[in-house]
């Protein structure tokens, strides 16, 4: 199987290679723009490129010519991507990207989507104590400028797809944690502040989001691989969990309980989740509960400030 990744030096993606690499079954071509893993890798091999440059895009797609896509690639600076013109760049690219594929006759393109396709009502009072279970045939209704990007980009490549052999996997991502994720994000900004010990401040300790683990991210990708499923799946644990449960389990395991403050005027109890049937049914399970998840996340930035 010969798969091109773009993203591959991102956070799932250098999760999902060192995965992939270990089975001989797989050739992996992986992209980057500007920094590569410096593991080495006996499967992989990288390819410096611009996917905003067509011309290099298409010489690249007919040299190696994969049989998979995995298009990992976006635009995701933290606090800045939801609502960033650079999302229509995204848009565009990929659009471009999934052509080529086709013209050279690839057989499964698998192109990350987001929760953020569905409607949560965040912001809107109505639905603040609201539970939202989102199913892939539900109708997308997005309230960001990402959401509403990545919902065009599946419209279009479907488009695309229906001309000829059907090809495409849109797997939605709901909320991720794990290594080397952005030290902004809420699970790392918790254990961060617990080792330097500096203040932690939870504003919406009722919120319930959908956590799944990075390597249960990267293993959920190689079962679509492996598989032969086409259309759009949800890649969610299939349940929520408070930021208050997750903010006091961490600050427990530093014993630093002390540093937390909840926000108890906060009215935000909305609970919002990924329907993760289909998943299942391709035999897929999570390895970590949320538990064994934070457990390995403290261990890792323990490590890394030890």
């Amino acid at each position: 199987m010969n798969i091109l990744i773009t993203g591959a030096s991102g956070f799932i993606g250098r999760h999902l290679i060192n995965l992939l690499d270990r089975d001989n079954k797989y050739k992996i071509h992986a992209i980057y723009n500007q920094k590569k893993s410096v593991k080495r890798l006996k499967n992989t091999i990288w390819h410096k490129l611009n996917l905003f440059n067509y011309d290099e895009v298409e010489l690249l797609i007919k040299e190696i010519q994969p049989t998979h896509i995995i298009h990992l690639a976006w635009y995701t600076e933290h606090g800045k991507f939801w609502n960033s013109e650079k999302n229509e760049d995204w848009m565009n690219a990929s659009i471009k990207l999934f052509q080529i594929f086709k013209k050279y006759d690839g057989k499964r393109f698998i192109s990350a989507g987001t929760k953020a396709e569905y409607f949560d009502g965040e912001f809107l009072d109505d639905y603040q104590n609201s539970t939202f279970e989102c199913y892939e045939l539900d109708k997308p209704n997005p309230d960001s400028v990402y959401g509403e990007y990545k919902n065009l980009l599946n419209m279009q490549l479907n488009e695309i797809d229906k001309k000829g052999n059907r090809s495409l996997v849109w797997a939605r991502i709901f909320d991720t944690y794990g290594p080397y994720e952005n030290e902004k994000k809420f699970c790392s900004y918790v254990i961060k502040n617990c080792i330097n010990q500096k203040k932690i401040t939870c504003n919406h300790p009722q919120l319930g989001m959908d956590f799944l683990h990075v390597q249960d991210i990267a293993n959920a990708f190689k079962f679509i691989i492996d598989g032969d499923f086409l259309g759009t799946i949800n890649i969610s644990s299939g349940s929520t969990c408070t930021l208050e449960y997750i903010s006091k389990y961490i600050t427990k395991k530093f014993n630093s309980e002390e540093l937390l403050e909840l926000n108890s005027s906060s009215n935000d109890r909305r609970k919002f989740f990924g329907n993760n049937t289909i998943l299942k049914n391709l035999g897929w399970r999570n390895k970590y509960s949320i538990k064994d998840g934070l457990d390995d996340l403290i261990k890792f930035y323990v490590k890394k400030y030890e």
